[in-house]
């Protein structure tokens, strides 16, 4: 993979991971982490259930390395960009979200290397040999390091923030929207690369299948609240998009993977969508039938 590539996609994660940052509300993290249950059953739901049922996926369906090691990539990389945008077009609670986004983020540079060796020593498939520390320093680079700038400038110049948060937020989006044009643009004019993204029907029902036993599970264990079960089911099924493609573009031997895990960005998106206006329906007429509209 060109080097320019690599470069542009590392600098669209970061320009994300900083707004996150920037738009962490004060005492957001520390509320959510004041509950134990909340705390567990998130983690468990983004951490652990999507690489479990990787693990039975990749067991029970004859798919090719590169569709499982795209899965493996997508499962190690939770925490998406637009998590809290998505979760609010499904009725999510926007403060839990922003947490729980931020932590998942900050927890990546340690999660995904994990998540790596663990299939490794499984030999669930034959990951190239990557070390742990070299993923660490990667994933640090453009999660975590802007995650903590964004959150340190938000403190240290809140009156600056304020006056250009809307020209920060305007600059992230347009590096995010000049990286989709791009891949769209490169499958519009690129036929070989088309043609890659047939990964077959197997690998789509695998990927389908994947979406909605993440959806599920975070819907199974938001808790009481109709907002956060919203919340938090759209937080585990969005995988962070831009960072598995920086993984995989600059890994060796995962380059045939940014198949699948463009597949998996498409059709996660659509199968969330009825979803998000099932959820946003029912919160809606929770809230019509209840004054503190918990659903």
């Amino acid at each position: 993979m060109p080097e320019a590539i690599v470069i542009f996609t590392g600098i669209v994660v970061f320009a994300q991971m900083f707004d996150i940052g920037l738009r962490l509300e004060r005492g957001g993290a520390a509320e959510f982490l004041r509950d134990p249950g909340l705390v567990a059953r998130s983690l468990t739901a983004a951490l652990l259930v999507v690489p479990l049922a990787v693990s039975v996926l990749i067991a029970l369906f004859p798919l090719p390395p590169e569709v499982a090691i795209g899965l493996v990539i997508l499962a190690a990389a939770p925490g998406a960009p637009l998590t809290t945008r998505r979760s609010e077009a499904a009725g999510g609670d926007r403060h839990f979200v922003s947490a729980l986004q931020a932590i998942l983020a900050a927890l990546a540079m340690v999660y995904m290397p994990l998540v790596f060796a663990t299939f490794q020593q499984m030999g669930a498939l034959d990951l190239p040999s990557v070390g742990p520390g070299k993923i660490a320093r990667q994933v640090a680079a453009v999660t975590f390091l802007p995650l903590t700038l964004g959150w340190l400038f938000a403190r240290a110049a809140p009156g600056c923030l304020r006056r250009q948060a809307t020209l920060l937020s305007k600059v992230s989006k347009l590096l995010f929207v000049a990286f989709l044009f791009a891949i769209v643009l490169a499958l519009a004019f690129v036929p070989d690369l088309r043609g890659k993204l047939m990964i077959g029907w197997t690998g789509v029902s695998v990927i389908v299948a994947l979406a909605a036993l993440a959806l599920a599970s975070g819907h199974a264990l938001g808790g009481p609240r109709g907002d956060r079960r919203a919340g938090l089911a759209i937080a585990t099924v969005a995988r962070n998009l831009g960072l598995a493609l920086y993984v995989a573009e600059s890994t060796p031997g995962t380059l045939l993977a940014i198949p699948t895990i463009l597949s998996y960005a498409l059709l996660a998106i659509l199968l969330a969508m009825p979803y998000s206006r099932w959820t946003k329906r029912r919160l809606l007429h929770g809230q019509a039938a209840s004054p503190d509209g918990l659903g």
